[in-house]
């Protein structure tokens, strides 16, 4: 049975998202609550928000605060994407990643045994 692999902030150490197989297509997949790529207004708001606690997720997408956004796709790098975790206990913070390192990140992880990782340990490249 594939693992699943918690990833957490590196402020609040908190989880937010997880890195697991994919059923449907065997690739490795990040997975946590996504928003739109920007343009809704209510989003925008959400995100300049010092704090996101005023939004409350379904037990479904994870906890409040913890988003997935599309970053910049680059040709090198294929899919990128920002981690950003807002919380009452810090500002802020983000982490953009890609595919081959979120993939590395998780392969690493279950070598060692780990169900959690930081944001940091997804290096890009």
């Amino acid at each position: 049975m594939p693992r699943v692999v918690a990833v957490e902030c590196d402020r609040c150490h908190r989880p937010g998202w997880t890195i697991g197989v994919s059923e449907l297509t065997g690739r490795i997949v990040l997975d946590g609550h996504r928003l739109p790529d920007g343009e809704s207004q209510y989003w925008q708001g959400v995100l300049s928000q010092p704090s996101a606690h005023r939004y409350r997720q379904s037990q479904h997408y994870g906890r409040a605060g913890a988003f997935i956004i599309p970053a910049t796709r680059l040709p090198d790098y294929g899919t990128r994407e920002k981690l950003v975790c807002i919380g009452r206990k810090h500002p802020r913070y983000e982490r953009v990643v890609t595919e081959p390192a979120i993939a590395a990140a998780y392969k690493a992880a279950v070598a060692a045994d780990r169900s959690r990782i930081g944001m940091r340990e997804i290096q890009h490249g």
